[in-house]
Parts: structure tokens; C-alpha cells; sequence
């Protein structure tokens, strides 16, 4: 896998504009957490997080739609806003070509994301501690999230120029890529195949793993996920000889 994921947050070909876009964004995500450790998450309103950040409503409501969405994320995204390049790129089938080489540097980009923001993630721990009713919106999400990607691993899947390669095949022992033979799903969802399923699964393992290797002995993020993939691709390979 190519080193050098991108730091602080930077996404992939992102300007000058995308930019302050980005921070403004993360400023009035981090007034709302603070806000909701102050005062509580239900005595908090969007009048005091545009207070706290210095801007209008109207600038408010071009970033957010609702306080919640402020302090959770925006539901109709996989992660943070900020990763959607990256997953974007993943789906055109970059930035690498291969697959398990692209999903292990998105990956890496996602947790470099989150761990740029220790002290976010930190206090918006303590906010969903504060208030459980925030904890149940929050795993609600989470579980949206795994089917979005589910989705996201599908259009990648779907958008190749040709059949999937022999070391894909070979790495995940099945060549099921067609929607034809998908699990299926309800009426407003996206026919997943089998083997999105299966990476999408491998994916959401590798993450938790990788946060739980970082809090418990530190290290950077990229150097954790190569070794997590290198594990997997030894076990598949060692499986399949």
C-alpha cells in the first residue's frame, strides 16, 4: 500500500474553499459539543452555537440541518462529511486499482481523521455518557453507517472496468460480484452482493480493531492498519494453499 495518508484531516485534491468549508464545519461541530457538556445536550439551541462560533443562522443551517445533526453527524453520510472524497475516490476504484489495497487506505485516512480530533472525540464520548438519549440516536446511526458502506464496497464492486481479479478472488474465495445473487434487502435499499457484504464486514472489524489498538498502545494509524491488512492477507492466503 502507498504510504502518506493525508494529515489533519486533508482530504484527497481538497482547495483553498473545501478548506474553510471543512473548519468552519468542524467549529460549529465542536461549539455544539461544548454546549452540550456546559449547559446539557437539551438546554442547548442552534442561537447558542451560532453565539459561541460568531456566525448566523443562515450560516448555520448551509452546514447542519439540526442541533442533533450538529452534535451525531449528518445521517446520510458513512462517517464524517470530511471522508466523503475519500470514499468517493474508493468507489471510482482508486486511488491504488486494487481492492483490498484501496479499502486498507481509506481506511487508514478514516481513523488519521478521527485521531487528528483526540480531544473531539473525547468530550463527544463524555456528551453520549452525559445523555443517554443521545447514546441510542448515536447507535442508530452506527448501524446505518455499516449498511451505507455495505453500498459504498457495492458501487465499487459495480464500477470495475472488468471481472474482479484473481487475487481479489483468491483473497475472499468467492467470485460472487453481481447484485443478481444479492441478500435481499428492503424496498428503499441497494441490492448488496455477497462479497460486499464480506468486505464491508472486514472493514467495520479492521476499524474497531484499529481504535482499540491505538487507545490501548498508541502508534499512528497507518502503520497499525498495514499491519491488521498484512495479518489478513497471510491468513486468506495461508487458508487458501
Amino acid at each position: 500500500m502507498r504510504s502518506n495518508v493525508e494529515n489533519e484531516s486533508a482530504a484527497p485534491g481538497e482547495g483553498l474553499r473545501e478548506r474553510k468549508k471543512r473548519e468552519r464545519r468542524q467549529a460549529l461541530r465542536r461549539a455544539a459539543i461544548e454546549l452540550a457538556l456546559e449547559k446539557g445536550y437539551h438546554h442547548v439551541t442552534v442561537e447558542d452555537i451560532c453565539e459561541r462560533c460568531g456566525v448566523s443562522r443562515r450560516t448555520f443551517f448551509n452546514y447542519y440541518s439540526s442541533k442533533e445533526e450538529a452534535l451525531l453527524g449528518r445521517a446520510d453520510t458513512v462517517f464524517d462529511e470530511e471522508d466523503q472524497p475519500a470514499i468517493e475516490e474508493f468507489e471510482a476504484g482508486g486511488p491504488h486499482g486494487d481492492l483490498v489495497d484501496d479499502l486498507e487506505y481509506l481506511l487508514a485516512f478514516i481513523v488519521t481523521t478521527r485521531m487528528s480530533r483526540h480531544e473531539e472525540m473525547h468530550q463527544h464520548h463524555l456528551m453520549l455518557k452525559q445523555d443517554p438519549s443521545l447514546l441510542q440516536l448515536q447507535m442508530a446511526r452506527m448501524g446505518n453507517n455499516e449498511r451505507r458502506f455495505r453500498q459504498i464496497v457495492q458501487r465499487r464492486l459495480d464500477g470495475r472496468a472488468g471481472p474482479a481479479s484473481a487475487a481479489e478472488s483468491h483473497r475472499f474465495g468467492t467470485d460472487v460480484t453481481s447484485v443478481n445473487d444479492a441478500t435481499p434487502v428492503a424496498e428503499d435499499e441497494e441490492a448488496v452482493s455477497l462479497r460486499a457484504e464480506a468486505v464491508a464486514a472486514m472493514a467495520m472489524m479492521a476499524l474497531n480493531l484499529a481504535f482499540t489498538r491505538l487507545r490501548r498502545f498508541g502508534g499512528e494509524p497507518e502503520p497499525v492498519m498495514k499491519e491488521l491488512f498484512d495479518e489478513l492477507r497471510v491468513i486468506f492466503d495461508e487458508s487458501s494453499a
